[in-house]
């Protein structure tokens, strides 16, 4: 486990002695990233490279490395942030591109303990340039300095707050929304090309990946590193209630969902099949390889071209590149070459001891990736049982794979094929011949296929919840983010099945008026956890104590599936509430006739709840229809004082037809 420690500035010391003892501290003490991490390297494997911003993430020069001054300070400030709050998205580095930036624009030197307000402001200017991610680097740029202020390492406190905006919500209407939310989607002819791509059944290794993989994706809203993270077993087939033949992929969501089942849509159900068989076929080779070395740990591995020799005969170098699956004429220059950063090769050089396969299987272990046997611990899936583990330079058309070396592949190995980066490598699109309309370079993103899916779902008026279930959302607040319907197709989709405005301003998160949910007034509705109230507090405070399942001001709308999932979690409870009761009460634990009223209360409210969930469920209620349930018994402050008023007995006037009895009747009557 890695240590974690507090920086504590002295007082006493000044800003630069600060920041030296932070860096020696990050450097020597902490063991965040591993206590193996090369701190010299200007490339932390999946952390990041210590590059100017607009940098590749391979093949960048060393003019496009951080200025020298700066990169102590940015390795230390990279470790201690993440060792105390670790993210995916590693933010610090934008912070160090912007503020290095920025000093060197106004101090004319990457000296962190120059930090001050001018800084600040620039670093903001520069951090503009991230564009879609500007926020973000605005944040953490807010938080660089806050940790600058806190750690002593400038010599005056900087106030200063993050300039930039959250981004506008993408269902906006504007040109700049209507930009950002077409940029999330892909186009529709890019995705019939890669249809015709894999329809074509391409043989390269890197196209049979890529057009593979793409397919899968397409089959249910996924990231690429849950696709390359599958088991080689992970088809799942059942019928459904018609008897249809379903196929699900099993997957482990990415986002706290856990282990479920994305079913595929019945049309991609045999492109799924085909996609999984290709991958399969293509990976054979590296998992027969990973369970050799699972199964046997002291010997080399035995492919074809391996020299028919014991473990620890004395090689030949021509041996030894069949051995490793070298192909050089010059075996000397070859074998040096392969085992140029292999320190113990270099030590068998000095002492002349010949190599062995032995030596070989030892090289070819400390080879193996990190986890080793297990490709995902958390998820136990081993290498040699996933559908993406390969040979090295198993996906290369310009040199066969490595007969002895397992790799798998990373996400940038899918997503570079997929984006047009100017002087890199050709990717799928440039290979096959395909262009944009215009003549331009097609460049599109993995997750872009998922906002579309997403975006297909809620065209088609699936449910939020089965919408989170197939995406594998631990909850249905964050179908938002994937969801790019303009308000032109919320309109439309409304008007084709007959959905009244409550239930497209709900998935629209607009406010729902009186009238929308058919209640006299012109306010806007209160939202509840099973719908709307539609009470009228500018006249009268709530007069139920909130106990809204017995109200009849409060409504539900149908098609409004997290409302319906809270009614099923507020039944289960109240039914599990009642048995508690019961059992106390036959126990004698309790009042029976303070539990008995309390009793008959929660059993009737069970019972609206039961009547409610089955009107919201049955497929004779429309989409979109307003519920509001009535209540004969209902309890109000309002109705006992109106009802105790007119049964109150008063005396009538009296009427003009009685003709009044004489005196000396009355006499009679009275008896005097």
């Amino acid at each position: 486990m890695s240590n974690i420690l507090l920086f504590k500035p002295k007082a006493e010391l000044d800003a630069r002695a600060n920041l030296e003892a932070f860096i020696a501290m990050c450097r020597d003490k902490l063991t965040v990233f591993g206590a193996d991490l090369d701190w010299d390297s200007h490339a932390w494997p999946k952390v990041c490279n210590f590059t100017v911003m607009g940098a590749p993430s391979r093949g960048y020069t060393p003019e496009q490395l951080l200025n020298a001054e700066i990169i102590p300070f940015a390795k230390a400030y990279m470790r201690y942030q993440q060792g105390h709050n670790p993210a995916k998205l590693k933010n610090e580095i934008k912070a160090i591109r912007c503020i290095e930036k920025a000093l060197l624009q106004v101090k004319g030197k990457a000296d962190i303990t120059l930090v001050d307000t001018n800084v600040m402001d620039i670093a903001a200017v520069v951090a503009r340039e991230y564009q879609t991610a500007a926020y973000q680097a605005g944040i953490a740029l807010r938080k660089l300095i806050e940790f600058l202020n806190e750690s002593g390492m400038i010599s005056r406190q900087v106030i200063w707050k993050n300039p930039i905006s959250k981004p506008a919500e993408i269902i906006r209407t504007n040109p700049e929304a209507k930009a950002k939310r077409n940029a999330k989607m892909p186009d529709e002819q890019w995705l019939d090309w890669m249809a015709e791509m894999f329809a074509n059944d391409l043989q390269a290794a890197r196209d049979r990946f890529t057009t593979s993989i793409f397919a899968l994706l397409m089959c249910a809203p996924s990231r690429i590193t849950e696709i390359q993270d599958l088991p080689v077993n992970c088809l799942h087939y059942e019928d459904d209630d018609q008897g249809t033949k379903c196929v699900g992929l099993r997957f482990y969501g990415g986002k706290g969902f856990g282990s479920d089942i994305k079913w595929s849509s019945e049309v991609f159900n045999e492109t799924a099949i085909e996609a999984v068989r290709r991958l399969t076929e293509l990976s054979d080779a590296g998992r027969k390889l990973a369970r050799w070395y699972e199964e046997n740990p002291d010997k080399f591995y035995r492919h074809e071209s391996c020299p028919n020799v014991s473990e620890t005969q004395p090689l030949t170098d021509q041996q030894a590149c069949r051995a490793l699956g070298l192909s050089n004429d010059d075996t000397r220059t070859a074998l040096r070459q392969y085992f140029k950063k292999y320190e113990p090769y270099q030590v068998l050089q000095v002492t002349g001891e010949p190599l062995t396969l032995e030596f070989l299987n030892t090289y070819c272990r400390s080879q193996l990736p990190e986890g080793w046997p297990w490709k995902n611990k958390e998820r136990h899936i081993k290498y040699s049982d996933a559908l993406c583990c390969f040979r090295w330079n198993e996906l290369r058309g310009d040199m066969g794979p490595s007969p002895v070396l397992l790799w798998v592949p990373s996400k940038s190995t899918f997503t570079t094929d997929l984006n047009y980066i100017d002087g890199q490598e050709k990717n799928i699109w440039t290979r096959n011949g395909y262009k944009n309309l215009d003549g331009s370079e097609i460049s599109m993103t993995s997750h872009q296929v998922r906002h579309y899916l997403n975006t297909i779902g809620q065209q088609n008026a699936l449910g939020e919840l089965y919408i989170a279930r197939w995406s594998g959302r631990a909850n249905i607040h964050q179908n938002a983010t994937y969801n790019h319907m303009t308000t032109d197709e919320y309109v439309a989709l409304a008007k084709g099945v007959g959905v009244g405005s409550a239930l497209v301003k709900i998935k629209a998160n607009i406010p729902v008026t009186f009238a929308d949910l058919e209640a006299v007034g012109e306010g806007i509705a209160h939202v509840t956890e099973y719908g709307f109230c539609v009470h009228d507090f500018s006249m009268l405070p709530c007069q139920k104590h909130r106990d809204c399942l017995n109200c009849t001001e409060q409504v539900c709308v149908k098609g409004d599936e997290g409302k319906l999932q809270r009614l099923k979690q507020q039944r289960d409870g109240t039914r599990l509430q009642l048995k508690k009761a019961q059992d106390a009460s036959s126990s004698g634990e309790f009042d029976v006739g303070s539990v008995g009223r309390w009793t008959a209360h929660q059993i009737k409210t069970v019972e609206r709840i039961e009547q409610l969930i089955q009107i919201l469920e049955s497929p004779d209620t429309a989409n979109g229809a307003v519920i509001r349930m009535r209540h004969d018994q209902e309890f109000s402050p309002l109705k006992r004082a109106l009802a105790a008023k007119s049964a109150t007995p008063k005396l009538s006037a009296p009427s003009e037809d009685v003709v009044e009895p004489e005196i000396d009747e009355l006499r009679a009557l009275l008896g005097v």
